[in-house]
């Protein structure tokens, strides 16, 4: 039981980090990215406008 825990909620910590890092570049990346760009572009237009 506890070892099944384990391998479900602890694993391996490279393994966690590598997935949150294939999130990143994949489509999360893609999304935040897009999010960013467009509250960036939105802030620079309420400033200089």
């Amino acid at each position: 039981m506890a070892e099944n825990w384990n391998k479900r909620f602890g694993g391996d910590p490279d393994e966690k980090s590598k997935n949150i890092q294939d999130w990143m570049y994949g489509a999360g990346g893609k999304v935040l990215g897009a999010i960013l760009v467009v509250l960036g572009l939105y802030f620079v237009l309420r400033i200089f406008l």
